[in-house]
């Protein structure tokens, strides 16, 4: 079974209305669509038509049904090798099912015929080959069924799947795919040449050599049996006749009839020799007096047609000269409405320019009144554009990161703890004086106070007033000191590199940044009032204001009675082109009705001179009909005088027939 076309009317999404695949051919179809396009739809409905009876309401049938209600319609084609059929199910309302044959034209079953006919078409139902009708993701239905029943069923077809692609994968794959190319070919060409003809001595060679002897034996054959059969039917009739010759009675009976028959056949030779030579008269008289009626009958058609054509050639004439006339005025009325239009539109082309030049000086005074306020307002936009710029700048250079100042702050605090510690552990001395010696005593030439710890690193010298010099070396290793150096050397590079001279400089940066960024923020929302669309559109608006404001200020003219004016203008165009438009179909008409009446005229007269031929001088017309009229009544006469000899000959021919039958018969 293969089907040929399917049909569905009312089914789910198609609602009121029809859809059909037509003209499913032969091999691969592939029905493509994008999403929800109905695809599916002709599946389910096929799938009802094949296995839902149509006097149910399956949970199949339900689901065909449109929201909207009605009854579904499914129709297909299908070819067999019994012939072509057509299968019909109407569900719900007007439950039908249908079965016709296509090929003779009649209805061949329904009802509960037409399911039994369906029901052979399937065999085995859903579990059969029909089961491929709907193949959904391994399922051979769209009725519910169970989860286990749809589970085992995709296991089955997932293990076949497999199964026949393992096999196939052995068999086309790898070596043994070669192997069997290989051991085809050596079959292959034992039997033909490369080139694929017949290898000599070979098998093929061999049973072709074969055929050929057996095709022309079997023509020899043919021939010799066609040639017995004719000849046997040649024997069997010649028997038949020796029989028949061979009686004395007979052989007599046919002497006497040949006797007569040959006297009877002359009379007949020479009566219908008669006869021949009498119709050949009468032939000839009747095609003399058929050519002069002829003759007589053109002369009279060509008459009445001239008299004809002489009145119909007066009519064209006179109508040629009206669509003439109604050419010329069509013309006319087209020229002057060609003229009203060229005039219109000189009219409104000024009334145009005109309101140009009181646009152009509109503008230019709406330009000169903007000019001032516009170049204002670039002042100011430029004025804070630099602020931006300015504040840009400076908050760029008060820009300190947070964790530079952090690690300021950790240095500073390193370099104070290194000094504490290095201070605790230097030696010390105290100098106490007594009553009036204070101040005897100095310390790198400073004077050394009373009993106050001073500490010292190194070599300090002590001089001692009217005593002496004193020093004294602590031995103390210098590691602690270039620690204290290397820390104050980075903190003096971070603060270069930020660029402030201590960390409460660095701690004030931050709130001027915040300061200057508020600054900025005011500046840029300033110039973002001032110039939206950017500074440079200000420039631009501003050279276009000016090129406007450099046109002429003063056109003392009224601008409403202008604009009614080129208005009043436009309008009287529009009224002249549609009059053009509405002359033109009349010139066109009237152009061809001009063409119409001058084909009908030259018509007229070129069939009218034709006669004027055949007819000759109109003087002479009179006498010409006289003589083919009377030249038509001889060979009348002739006519009827020679079928007069031709009946008496004719009617007399069966008497001289019978006898020449009856001897023949004997």
């Amino acid at each position: 079974m293969k089907l040929s076309a399917l049909r569905l009317h009312n089914v789910k999404r198609f609602a009121g209305q029809g859809v059909a695949i037509e003209n499913i051919g032969d091999g691969v179809n592939v029905l493509c669509a994008v999403n929800e396009f109905g695809k599916s739809t002709f599946f389910e409905a096929l799938h009802a038509l094949f296995f839902q009876p149509h006097t149910g309401t399956p949970e199949g049938v339900r689901l065909l049904r449109p929201y909207s209600g009605g009854n579904p319609v499914v129709e297909a084609d299908i070819t067999t090798s019994e012939g072509r059929y057509r299968l019909t199910k109407q569900f719900y309302g007007g439950k039908l099912a249908s079965v016709i044959d296509l090929d003779r034209g009649r209805l061949l079953a329904q009802a509960d015929e037409a399911e039994a006919f369906i029901g052979k078409l399937i065999h085995g139902g859903t579990a059969g080959p029909a089961g491929l009708l709907w193949v959904r993701q391994g399922v051979t239905g769209i009725e519910k069924r169970s989860k286990s029943e749809e589970d085992g069923e995709k296991r089955v077809r997932e293990s076949l799947l497999s199964s026949v692609q393992g096999e196939v994968e052995a068999l086309t794959g790898g070596r043994r795919m070669a192997e069997i190319a290989a051991a085809c070919e050596e079959e292959l060409y034992s039997l033909v040449t490369s080139t694929l003809r017949p290898k000599s001595g070979g098998l093929y060679a061999a049973a072709l050599d074969e055929r050929d002897k057996l095709l022309k034996e079997e023509l020899r054959l043919s021939a010799e049996v066609a040639g017995l059969r004719d000849a046997l039917d040649k024997r069997r009739m010649a028997l038949a006749r020796l029989s028949e010759l061979e009686n004395p009675e007979e052989g007599a009976i046919r002497r006497e009839g040949i006797s007569a028959a040959e006297a009877a056949v002359e009379a007949a030779k020479s009566h219908s020799e008669a006869l021949k030579a009498a119709e050949a008269e009468a032939a000839l008289a009747a095609i003399h007096h058929d050519a002069a009626k002829q003759a007589l009958d053109s002369f009279r058609t060509a008459l009445k047609r001239a008299a004809d054509l002489r009145q119909q050639s007066t009519i064209a004439q006179l109508r040629r000269s009206e669509v003439l006339d109604r050419r010329a005025s069509a013309i006319a009325e087209n020229e002057q409405a060609m003229a009203e239009v060229q005039a219109a539109e000189q009219e409104e082309r000024e009334a145009r320019e005109l309101l140009a030049r009181l646009d152009a000086t509109l503008l230019a005074r709406d330009a000169a009144e903007q000019l001032a306020g516009l170049d204002n307002r670039l002042k100011q936009a430029e004025v804070a554009r630099t602020q931006i710029e300015d504040g840009e700048a400076a908050l760029a250079m008060l820009a300190v990161p947070e964790q530079a100042v952090e690690q300021l702050q950790t240095l500073e605090i390193e370099i104070a703890s290194l000094r504490a510690a290095h201070l605790a552990t230097l030696p010390t001395l105290c100098m106490e004086y007594r009553d009036g010696a204070a101040d005897l005593v100095t310390i790198d030439a400073r004077p050394l106070l009373h009993a106050e710890d001073q500490s010292f690193a190194g070599t300090v010298r002590l001089d001692i007033a009217g005593i002496g010099a004193l020093t004294l070396q602590s031995n103390r290793p210098q590691q602690a000191d270039r620690t204290i150096e290397d820390a104050e050397a980075k903190h003096h590079s971070l603060l270069a590199a930020l660029g402030v001279d201590s960390l409460m400089t660095a701690r004030q940066r931050p709130v001027e940044a915040r300061d200057k960024a508020a600054e900025l923020g005011l500046a840029r929302q300033r110039l973002g009032d001032l110039a939206p669309k950017g500074i440079q559109q200000l420039h631009e608006e501003l050279a276009r204001l000016s090129a406007l404001a450099a046109g002429d200020l003063e056109l003392k003219v009224d601008s409403q009675q202008i604009r009614q004016h080129h208005a009043a203008a436009q309008q009287r165009v529009m009224t002249t082109r549609n009059n053009v438009r509405e002359a033109l179909p009349l010139r066109s008409h009237a152009d061809e009705a001009v063409m119409a009446a001058e084909t009908a005229y030259v018509t007229i007269q070129a069939e009218l001179t034709s006669l004027e031929v055949i007819l000759g001088p109109d003087a002479a017309r009179e006498e010409k009909g006289r003589l083919l009229l009377t030249e038509a009544t001889a060979r009348r006469t002739l006519r009827e005088a020679a079928e007069m000899r031709a009946a008496p000959l004719r009617d007399g021919a069966h008497m001289w027939t019978a006898p020449c039958l009856q001897g023949l018969v004997r």
